[in-house]
């Protein structure tokens, strides 16, 4: 969702001069998906000042600060970190497939993913058009998996996004995903259509900066050791 859009949002909840309960759920609900950073929510904060000012007098005021100051528990995040808390997810229905695609909408820079198979179209094709709109996209996986029927590892490879395979008798049968090195989705959910429609599975979305490092740090070694 571009600022514009969020900027429309916080002009149609002002123009009552209140925040309402609903208004600030659903405002929370769009900025969590986001995945917005510190300076995001700064420059968030920002635009609220001046959409305040925009239509202050002195009648007014009062009722407008205390518009800003309601605000202002939605856009300021807890804690100096800023760390949103873990979420998990459980399949089959869609909650786990959804939660993966709306951490690639929200991805700005970088994804690197480390999975034991990759069948499932629908993620298959958020992959590609995240790496069409210039994210950095590396892939370390099986190589054994990367061989079956349905396994899209060779269309993601000859799309020209960096794919790495184990190359040892053993399984690499992680699953997880690194996105912007802020989030991590990790758990025993593989990403295939079957895992979504008829396992039982589960991932665990983190954002600790602890958590992310630790990922990160495994990331690298897996595709520095299979290069």
């Amino acid at each position: 969702m571009l600022k514009s859009e969020i900027d429309e949002i916080l002009r149609q909840s002002l123009s009552d001069l209140r925040l309402s309960r609903s208004e600030k759920k659903g405002l929370k609900a769009v900025l969590d998906d986001l995945g917005l950073s510190e300076g995001d929510y700064g420059q968030l904060r920002k635009s609220a000042f001046e959409i305040a000012v925009e239509t202050l007098n002195d009648s007014r005021s009062r009722q407008i600060v205390e518009w800003l100051e309601e605000l202002m528990k939605v856009l300021v995040p807890r804690g100096e970190t800023a760390e949103k808390p873990p979420r998990a997810y459980f399949s089959p229905e869609a909650d786990c497939r959804d939660r993966i695609l709306s951490l690639f909408h929200a991805a700005r820079k970088s994804v690197d993913i480390c999975v034991f198979t990759i069948t499932d179209n629908q993620l298959t094709r958020e992959i590609l058009a995240s790496h069409s709109r210039g994210l950095k996209i590396r892939i370390v996986t099986d190589d054994e998996t990367s061989q079956h029927q349905g396994s899209d590892t060779k269309q993601l490879e000859e799309a020209g996004i960096p794919v790495r395979f184990d190359n040892d008798e053993q399984h690499m049968h992680n699953k997880f995903a690194v996105f912007d090195g802020k989030a991590v989705c990790t758990g025993s959910y593989n990403w295939t259509r079957t895992a979504a429609e008829h396992n039982l599975e589960n991932i665990v979305v983190f954002h600790d900066p602890s958590i992310c490092g630790k990922f990160s740090g495994e990331f690298e070694r897996l595709w520095e050791l299979f290069s």
